[in-house]
């Protein structure tokens, strides 16, 4: 069962350029970046932290290879990319996406074999590819209470 939204994803094609505006406009705090570089996914990522709570984000892509080049490509800055959930127990989720025809895949929409993959901060999540999900592309994630995403 989904618990709340997790984050939702915009791209863009500078980072730093698009952290200083969303700071600006939404009254964020500073985030840390970081960088994926895995075969067929390469990408600069921020998390800016909204509400008091701090559990619901804003991702900020800079996609250089793979899933949201094109999208950059064809939307412009700032087009939406990804929608996130939080879910309780992501095997249960992926189990009942497999379910209804739709693979976990990884973050460059590849079916994955297992049920969820590790991020390096302890959550666990897979993504619905967009092809699956009418078009926007969906990602399930478990929070690990000591990770921070």
């Amino acid at each position: 069962m989904i618990t709340s939204l997790h984050h939702v994803a915009v791209l863009t094609s500078n980072l730093e350029e698009a952290i200083k505006y969303y700071l600006e406009l939404l009254g964020c705090q500073s985030p840390r970046i970081a960088e994926f570089d895995k075969p067929g996914v390469k990408l600069r990522s921020a998390m800016l932290p909204l509400g008091p709570s701090g559990a619901t984000y804003l991702q900020i892509l800079e996609p250089h290879q793979g899933p949201g080049v094109k999208e950059l490509a064809d939307g412009g800055e700032g087009t939406l990319f990804e929608m996130a959930f939080q879910v309780n127990d992501v095997e249960e989720f992926a189990g009942r996406m497999k379910a209804k025809g739709i693979p976990p895949s990884d973050i460059a929409e590849r079916p994955i074999k297992e049920k969820y993959i590790e991020s390096k901060f302890g959550n666990k999540y897979f993504i619905l590819a967009g092809g699956k999900t009418r078009g926007a592309r969906i990602e399930i994630v478990q929070v690990v209470q000591s990770a921070k995403s």
